[in-house]
């Protein structure tokens, strides 16, 4: 975490909205992607970020490390993402009216969600932590009680994996 990023943490919990706001638009694009790779819905995944960015904020008093922002602004978009997909569906949506978005990349977002679809949860969870959130395989580790050395075997099988279905 960077200095700047620290003193944000610290004057969105003395209240400071414009300070959290900055936080918002540093993690919201991984985030998404993050809770897009969880969700495998793009309706879904903004309705993640959403809802964990109100929770974060409502509770942003309560972290006890400014430094472990982050970590913690990710574990409840997790939350969050499981949430949602336990939820029932109560609406049929018309899958054609849907409009398609693409990554700042160009890449479709669906095209994202499918290409992670193959992998186990497990390995979509890790890879996603990887990419979308930064963390090393030390703290992916931490976060879903597996050794460094397991982190690294299951990474190094799901991007194989993910070269597998790219290279066709």
């Amino acid at each position: 975490m960077t200095n700047s990023e620290w003193a944000y943490v610290e004057q969105a919990k003395a209240g400071d909205v414009h300070a959290f706001a900055k936080l918002y638009e540093k993690y919201y694009k991984d985030l998404y992607y993050f809770s897009l790779s969880m969700t495998g819905d793009e309706h879904k995944a903004e309705d993640a970020v959403s809802g964990a960015t109100l929770k974060a904020y409502e509770n942003l008093k309560k972290l006890r490390r400014s430094s472990s922002f982050k970590s913690w602004i990710f574990q409840i978009t997790a939350n969050e993402c499981r949430r949602l997909c336990r939820q029932k569906e109560l609406f049929i949506e018309d899958v054609g009216a849907q409009e398609e978005s693409t990554t700042d990349d160009g890449f479709s977002n669906s095209f994202v969600a499918e290409t992670l679809a193959i992998l186990e949860p497990e390995e979509r969870l890790v890879v996603t932590l990887s990419i979308f959130a930064g963390y090393n395989s030390r703290e992916i580790g931490t976060a879903i009680g597996k050794k460094e050395g397991s982190v690294r075997s299951i990474k190094s099988r799901a991007f194989a994996k993910l070269r597998t279905k790219l290279d066709k």
